[in-house]
């Protein structure tokens, strides 16, 4: 596509959007835990000398951040249209219970008749089915991480955890965390059964080997696989404890741990076997057979895992389970572990991975780190001094103590249920921010007392779902979309992502971003020519009447299908200088917006103008090449890209 007025529009969309006045919902519509965290919040904000935090969201800011969090997408222009209709102050609390729980919603149009069709989207729309699936294709990434997990197996996991976290007859509000971990540790079976062994499958390690670097047959002594990478991830995920930092030595600055912890976890996995690997570079490029994980009670029949200290000595250690930080602070030495002898009653007939799980659910900051982890999903980092979700350390102090235990005790008493801890935070004063800072506490510091909404980059497969979104394709859940969706995603994270299985967001730029985003992927929904096919060219036709279009009308869905908002007047008088070739552009400060000339426009710049000042051609009102590049200049835009 030839672009005359791209660069151009993109200048525009820099622009910050008018702040539209929000109600504030009553204190009787919300719950006791939110009226909670309102408190607690406000005590830090005290503490740390933060008298006025940032502004609170528009209307339009905050539905797009609570859509991307718990949905994995942008809204569209019906459902922005749907919510801009309710004039009700709790309208914000009822639109996080729609997408939590909502299985058939209809939403209405500005004259308050049923929408009917949405474009890639079924009508009624079941969110509840959204929220299981976004929610499963997070846990899919930080359990699995993006890469070397074959794309079936990695299918079969991601359609086991969306079978949790939706509805079912059993559990109409989606299984219990506790239910889902200690599932996910114990998982036996075959692949296409159960695609919970694939987390265990995934990181249960190498083979140990033998004195001659070769791998061992007699898995009576230590059992066939050795385990680190599945110790270090149940610790991280679950626990919020890197036990990955003591795996060699104890930590030099973090006392709460020691090397024999992590070994002692260690052991609860070397009678575990899998039939086969996940990495796709082991499997020759051939449909994988499914994988399958069982239990060997014939294996590592003493119970002893051997571990080597710096100094060269070997030590050996007994399953055991990390003490609880409560006995770290009382100094008190661990108290579950199994040594060999007869197993106590309540424990007999378990398996090792069994009877760790039901340690796992019952350790003090089980519910405190999943508490943490949802709090770094919606504001991009942790209750601690330092952003990460997953680092419980003395190294790194929580700064919400209070919030963070209170909020803990809550989850577990609800029986651990992730949608009433989602809408908990969710409906809260602090989540309800605006991402603009107020200027005197803009400084890093006061980052951790969260007086605004930190900016958070789009993950890859959030970006993915909200440009088929914003570009209207219509076969947006058919086979071939998500073909389009599995390359996509290859080559994001690619150029962007991390190994580490930590990531919310990709590791990139948004300039990195937007050079990708400039290719064949979304030239293609947007339209390749001057054509009448296409999104932009429907718009266009839509708001035409006889024969002249509505450059305002289509500016409007344009923005609303993109960055979820309206334009202001000054982006509209801009588009429009722009459109009617009144518009001078300096490239030299492409963000600069120099006045139009007073006067008709020259034909062609003055001889002693600067050669950096362009006056771009005009446009008629119908030319569609014109909006396709308004689009492309809003899909490239950091406001589109960004979480705020």
């Amino acid at each position: 596509m030839t672009r005359n007025f791209g660069w151009w529009c993109w200048c525009v969309v820099w622009a910050t959007a008018a702040p539209l006045q929000a109600q504030s919902p009553s204190s009787s519509s919300l719950t006791p835990q939110t009226q909670k965290i309102n408190e607690l919040i406000a005590a830090k904000w005290k503490e740390a000398g933060i008298t006025r935090p940032a502004q609170r969201a528009t209307d339009h800011e905050f539905m797009r951040r609570v859509f991307i969090d718990l949905i994995g997408r942008i809204p569209t222009p019906e459902e922005i249209i749907d919510f801009e209709r309710d004039n009700r102050p709790d309208k914000r609390a009822r639109l996080v219970h729609r997408l939590l729980y909502e299985t058939g919603y209809t939403p209405r149009d500005r004259n308050g008749r049923p929408v009917t069709a949405i474009a890639g989207l079924p009508v009624p729309i079941d969110y509840n089915f959204a929220y299981a699936e976004n929610f499963a294709e997070l846990w899919t990434t930080w359990m699995l991480t993006r890469s070397n997990v074959h794309r079936i197996y990695r299918e079969q996991f991601r359609l086991w955890l969306v079978q949790q976290f939706a509805s079912s007859p059993q559990f109409p509000e989606g299984k219990p965390w506790d239910r889902i971990v200690y599932e996910l540790i114990t998982a036996t079976g075959r692949s296409n059964e159960n695609g919970a062994v694939i987390f265990i499958a995934r990181h249960l390690g190498d083979p140990i080997v033998d004195e001659n670097n070769r791998p061992t047959n007699d898995y009576s002594k230590e059992g066939r696989f050795d385990a680190v990478p599945i110790t270090s991830r149940v610790t991280r995920l679950f626990l919020g404890i890197q036990s990955q930092c003591v795996q060699c030595h104890d930590h030099p600055f973090n006392k709460e741990y020691v090397q024999s912890d992590f070994w002692g976890v260690n052991a609860f996995f070397r009678q575990t076997n899998r039939s086969s690997t996940t990495n796709p570079m082991n499997l020759g490029g051939v449909t994988p057979p499914p994988i399958e994980v069982r239990d060997m009670p014939e294996w590592n029949t003493s119970g002893m895992v051997l571990y080597e200290r710096r100094d060269g000595r070997k030590l050996a250690t007994f399953p055991t389970m990390l003490r609880d930080l409560a006995q770290f602070e009382q100094e008190a030495p661990p108290t579950k572990r199994l040594t060999g002898t007869a197993l106590p009653p309540q424990l007999q007939g378990k398996t090792r991975r069994q009877i760790l799980a039901q340690w796992i659910v019952e350790h003090d900051n089980f519910a405190r780190a999943f508490v943490n982890r949802m709090w770094g999903h919606l504001f991009g980092r942790g209750l601690h001094q330092d952003p990460t979700t997953d680092d419980f350390s003395s190294n790194n102090p929580v700064v919400h103590q209070e919030l963070l235990d209170y909020l803990g005790e809550e989850f577990k008493r609800y029986g651990y249920d992730p949608k009433k801890l989602l809408y908990w935070i969710c409906t809260s004063d602090v989540y309800n921010l605006s991402h603009v800072a107020n200027k005197a506490y803009a400084d890093p510091r006061f980052d951790p007392y969260f007086a605004r909404m930190p900016l958070k980059m789009m993950s890859p497969e959030v970006l993915f779902e909200s440009l088929a979104v914003a570009t209207r394709a219509e076969a947006r859940r058919g086979e071939q979309f998500r073909i389009l969706k599995e390359r996509w995603l290859q080559r994001l994270t690619l150029n962007f992502g991390d190994d580490e299985g930590n990531e919310v967001t990709f590791n990139g730029t948004v300039i990195q971003a937007l050079l990708m985003m400039n290719g064949q992927e979304l030239n293609s929904e947007i339209g390749t020519d001057r054509s009448a096919t296409g999104v932009v060219a429907d718009i266009v036709r839509r708001h035409t009447a006889r024969g002249i279009a509505s450059p305002r009308a289509i500016y409007d869905e344009l923005f609303l299908m993109t960055v979820s908002r309206r334009p202001t007047a000054a982006e509209v008088a801009r588009l429009e200088q722009i459109r009617n070739g009144q518009a001078v552009i300096d490239l030299s400060n492409p963000l600069s917006t120099p006045a139009a000339p007073k006067g008709p426009r020259p034909k062609q710049p003055p001889s002693k103008q600067p050669s950096n000042l362009v006056v771009p051609p005009g446009a008629s009102p119908n030319d569609v090449a014109f909006y396709q590049d308004v689009l492309w200049a809003l899909l490239n835009s950091s406001e589109f890209i960004l979480n705020h």
